[in-house]
C-alpha cells in the first residue's frame, strides 16, 4: 500500500496507521510557503508504552519549539501504542511518523527498531530516546548545539559525567550492572572507547551519514556499543544528564536481555575465526570425556571415538549457532544435517591419525584423541563456512525489511566519505576533553587489542 504523505513526508510506512487524506485550502501562489526540511529526527524505539505516549509527545513539542524537527516511532509494541501515538498526533506541532512492525519483522529487539529508524530519518542528525521518559527531552537541544558547535558525530548523554546522574536506576542491583557493563566494554574496546563515561547509554544524537547502516547487525537494546565499536573514526562528545524513573508501564530490562548483551560483545570483540576455535575446543570436552567414558564401559577405543564425536557435534552446532554465525536467516533443522555430515567427515583423517597415534607409537587416548581434534580445526572451519554458513555474495543487494521495501531511504554516502577533507582526523588525536578517534574499518569485528 503507498503511505499517505503529509506535509512532504511519509506518514505511516507500515500503510497500516495512515490518518485520512484531507482536502488542502486553496492558497495564492504567491502566499504558498515550502515545507521546511527537519534538522533533527526523533527516533523512538516502542515497546508497549501507550500510557507514556502522550506526556512523552508533550515534552518533545516543548522542547523542540523553535528547532526543525521530525518525530519516528519505531513500534514493537502489542498494547496499543500505535493507536495512542495517532491519538496525540494531532495536538502536537511537530510532524510524527508511526513505523509499526508486525512481531515477524522484530529482528534485532530495540536495537533493530533503532537501526530501521536510521533509515528513515529525513534529516542530517538523529536523536535516540527511549519512549519512557527516564531520558529528559529537555536536554536534545544540548546535544544537537554539542553536535553543531564541535561538529560531533555522535554526542551521548552521559549518567557518569559532570551534570549527569543514574539516580533513576532502580535499586542497587541495577546500579552495579550499569556500572559493571560500562567497565567491561572499556575493558573491551580500550581505544575505541578512551573517554567515553557512558557506553551503555540509550540516549544519544548520531550524524546519520557516519552510521554504516549495511554493517551494523544489533541483538538487543544496547546499540551505541555497536556503533562505538564497529564504525571508522567517530569525533565523539558527551553532554551529561540526569536519568529519570520510568513515568509508567515497566521496564524492557530482564536478564534475557543480559545475556543477549554479553553475546553481542563477545562477538564485538572476538573475530569468527577465533569464535569458532573456542568453540570446536569447548566441544573437546564431551569428546574426550565420552570417549573415555565408552571404551571404559568396554567399548573398543575407535567406536567410542565415533559416538563420542555426535556428542560433540552436537555441542558445537549450538555454539556455533549462538556464538559464531548468531542469527543467521534459514532453518537450523536444516543446517543441522550438512553441518553433522561435515564434522563427520574429519574421522576419515581423525581416526586413521587416532589408530596410528594409539596402536603403533602407544600415545595415551586422551592426548591422541586432543591432537587428532586439533589437526582437523582449520580445514573444518572452512568447509563449514563456506557450506553451511553462506555469506551473501559482494556486490549483492541487501536484504530489504518490509518497511525499507515500502519507502527506500534516500541514498547517503558510506561512512567516513562525507569527511574525507578533514584533515584534523588523524588516527589516534586526541581531542578536546580527552577523547580520541582510533584507527578503525567498518564490519562486525572490531581490530583493535584488548590491551
Amino acid at each position: 500500500m503507498t503511505p499517505t504523505n503529509t506535509g512532504g513526508l511519509p506518514d505511516d510506512l507500515t500503510g497500516l496507521l495512515r490518518r485520512p487524506a484531507l482536502p488542502l485550502p486553496r492558497t495564492p501562489p504567491d502566499q504558498l510557503v515550502a515545507p521546511v526540511a527537519p534538522r533533527l529526527s526523533v527516533v523512538v524505539p516502542t515497546r508497549n508504552e501507550a500510557h507514556n505516549v502522550e506526556p512523552l509527545l508533550r515534552r518533545l513539542d516543548d522542547a523542540l519549539r523553535g528547532l526543525a524537527s521530525e518525530v519516528i516511532f519505531v513500534d514493537d509494541s502489542d498494547d496499543g501504542t500505535p493507536e495512542a501515538i495517532i491519538r496525540v498526533r494531532p495536538t502536537v506541532g511537530l510532524p510524527v511518523r508511526v513505523h509499526h512492525r508486525a512481531p515477524r519483522d522484530r529482528v534485532g529487539g530495540l536495537g533493530g527498531a533503532v537501526s530501521e529508524g536510521f533509515a528513515l530519518c529525513a534529516a542530517p542528525y538523529a536523536v535516540i530516546i527511549d519512549g519512557d521518559l527516564q531520558h529528559p527531552p529537555e536536554t536534545i537541544p544540548a546535544l544537537f548545539a554539542a553536535a553543531e558547535h564541535d561538529d560531533a558525530d555522535v554526542v551521548i548523554g552521559s549518567r557518569y559525567m559532570p551534570g549527569g546522574s543514574a539516580s533513576g536506576l532502580a535499586g542497587a542491583t541495577r546500579h552495579l550492572v550499569s556500572t559493571g557493563s560500562n567497565l567491561l566494554c572499556r575493558l573491551a574496546f580500550p581505544r575505541r572507547l578512551r573517554g567515553v563515561s557512558d557506553v551503555m547509554s540509550g540516549f544519544f544524537l548520531v550524524r546519520v551519514a557516519a552510521v554504516d547502516q549495511a554493517g551494523l547487525r544489533p541483538d538487543g537494546y544496547k546499540i551505541l556499543l555497536e556503533l562505538l565499536a564497529t564504525a571508522g573514526p567517530l569525533r565523539i562528545r558527551e553532554v551529561g544528564y540526569a536519568f529519570a524513573e520510568r513515568h509508567a508501564g515497566a521496564s524492557n530490562a530482564s536478564m534475557s536481555e543480559g545475556v543477549r548483551f554479553a553475546r553481542r560483545l563477545f562477538s564485538l570483540r572476538v573475530p569468527r575465526p577465533a569464535r569458532f576455535a573456542l568453540v570446536g575446543a569447548s566441544g573437546t570436552v564431551p569428546n574426550l570425556l565420552g570417549t573415555a567414558a565408552l571404551h571404559h564401559l568396554g567399548l573398543h577405543y575407535l567406536a567410542a571415538a565415533i559416538l563420542a564425536t555426535q556428542l560433540a557435534i552436537a555441542w558445537n552446532f549450538v555454539g556455533c549457532e549462538l556464538l559464531v554465525w548468531d542469527r543467521q536467516a534459514g532453518s537450523r533443522r536444516r543446517r543441522y544435517p550438512a553441518f553433522a555430515i561435515i564434522n563427520n567427515l574429519d574421522l576419515v583423517v581423525r581416526l586413521p591419525l587416532l589408530a596410528l597415534l594409539v596402536g603403533r607409537w602407544g600415545v595415551g587416548l586422551g592426548t591422541a584423541t586432543l591432537l587428532s581434534l586439533a589437526a582437523a580445526v582449520i580445514v573444518r572451519y572452512l568447509v563449514v563456512e563456506r557450506l553451511v554458513y553462506r555469506r551473501r555474495p559482494a556486490g549483492s543487494p541487501a536484504p530489504t525489511t518490509p518497511a525499507a521495501a515500502a519507502s527506500p531511504a534516500p541514498t547517503r554516502a558510506p561512512f567516513g566519505s562525507a569527511r574525507t577533507s578533514r584533515p584534523s582526523r588523524r588516527p589516534g588525536v586526541n581531542r578536546p576533553g580527552g577523547l580520541s578517534w582510533p584507527a578503525g574499518t567498518p564490519g562486525e569485528e572490531a581490530s583493535d587489542a584488548a590491551t
